[in-house]
């Protein structure tokens, strides 16, 4: 059952469980009272997933991070190997090259869709290059087939990062057409969610049996582990009813939201999901019946909540000031991005008006600031990025954005905002 309307109950937060209505609160519950019986559910996801994906290879994974290396992995990336990531990007694509002692590579961005530039992409491919990761960001699909040519030309593997989507049919897109493997990520903030989760779709067929060697030898995450999934939509849910309620009258800087959020971390309950730290010690396991249960939930909305986020980025559309609106055709976007001079004094305003909104990525790297050299970027190398890191601004398109609230947040940004404009 698809429930909207929910935003009288809970303010909007942009990153926090933006795709959990009052059902899968509901089988959370039931599956932490042990009331659900979830003991089919990866088989039963799997099967789905291989419909959406035509039968191709599929396999699944506790974190996004896991599914890349494992991607990784398949295609042979070792200690000698280059492999090339875009700019304003996520810590959790990096990592994995790091585990296998790879060295990332790191391409500038094209400023209409925040993708990977392809004239610095070619610049950057050396006789090292064993791979590139090509991100979808915010949901905006890259030209794969440009890429996919240029790869073919210089004997690189694609991997596809689809980290900031999900649909439930792809025959009429270039995704999974022109790459050698993709990944997705089901984490608490993604398309759709079952709190942390990862998928890897195999589209070439000369590593089928390379792939079924590596995940055979992978553990199932422990049923104590896995519970902390459905704990977090609780736990969240609840954070997020109470997060502007005000602990003392006349008094909302410190509220029981907030208050909640520290004691849930300071009790390890719930986790952040991107940190500034990069993971030195890699634990893979397979994804549990408990994420299954909560994914398969999630892909019943799956089209329904894709049509949800197209209605909002369409008020986006045709109500922000024209230099404002997002300038490609991508309709299902995971967040609006918006390039401001004054991103920061925008974020504050909306969150006055009960709207936490974000800053993917406010760093070529995120949500790393400052000592860049851990994870291999150079300063300077990517201009483009490092400029439009300052600017970004993230407008919800949340399930349960109504309408109005979408326009008035459209008010407050065409009123207040400052465009920026990136200088030749």
């Amino acid at each position: 059952m698809f429930i909207f309307n929910q935003s009288n109950l809970m303010p909007t937060l942009i990153g926090s469980i933006p795709t959990v209505q009052a059902d899968d609160l509901e089988l959370a519950k039931r599956i932490l009272k042990g009331q659900e019986n979830i003991s089919n559910s990866t088989a039963t996801l799997q099967k789905s997933l291989e419909g959406i994906f035509k039968s191709k290879e599929v396999y699944l994974f506790n974190r996004g991070r896991e599914a890349l290396y494992f991607a990784l992995k398949t295609l042979g990336i070792n200690s000698n190997d280059e492999v090339i990531v875009q700019a304003m990007t996520c810590v959790a694509v990096v990592t994995p090259i790091l585990w296998l002692d790879a060295k990332p590579v790191y391409v500038d961005i094209n400023q209409n869709d925040f993708n990977i530039d392809i004239v610095d992409l070619e610049k950057k491919i050396t006789p090292k290059t064993k791979a590139i990761v090509v991100q979808h960001t915010f949901g905006n699909i890259a030209d794969m087939k440009r890429i996919s040519e240029m790869a073919m030309k210089h004997n690189i593997y694609v991997i596809e990062d689809c980290a900031h989507l999900f649909y439930t049919d792809y025959s009429k897109t270039e995704i999974n057409r022109y790459s050698d493997v993709s990944f997705f990520s089901f984490a608490q903030d993604k398309g759709i969610s079952a709190v942390q989760g990862g998928l890897v779709v195999i589209n070439n067929p000369q590593f089928e049996k390379t792939v079924m060697d590596l995940y055979l030898n992978i553990e199932t995450q422990s049923k104590k582990q896995a519970l902390y999934n459905a704990k977090y939509i609780q736990l969240w849910s609840l954070i997020k009813k109470y997060y502007f309620t005000p602990i003392l009258p006349f008094q909302s800087r410190v509220t029981l939201g907030k208050i909640l959020v520290m004691i849930f971390r300071w009790l390890r309950l719930i986790k952040q999901q991107a940190t500034s730290s990069v993971d030195t010690i890699l634990n893979m396991n397979r994804i549990s019946e408990v994420q299954s249960a909560l994914l398969l939930n999630q892909l019943e909305k799956c089209d329904a909540i894709n049509k949800r986020r197209e209605e909002i980025t369409n008020i986006y559309d045709d109500k922000l000031n024209l230099e404002l609106r997002n300038k490609t055709a991508s309709k299902y976007l995971l967040r609006y991005p918006v390039l401001l001079s004054n991103p920061g004094v925008l974020m504050q305003q909306l969150k006055v008006h009960k709207y936490i909104c974000g800053r993917w990525y406010n760093s070529v790297v995120f949500p790393i600031h400052g000592n860049l050299d851990k994870v291999g970027y150079v300063s300077g190398s990517c201009p483009k990025a490092e400029a439009l890191v300052k600017s970004i601004l993230n407008l919800p398109t949340n399930i349960d954005l109504e309408d109005e609230e979408a326009v008035e947040i459209v008010r407050i940004v065409n009123e207040n905002g400052k465009p920026f404009k990136l200088s030749n």
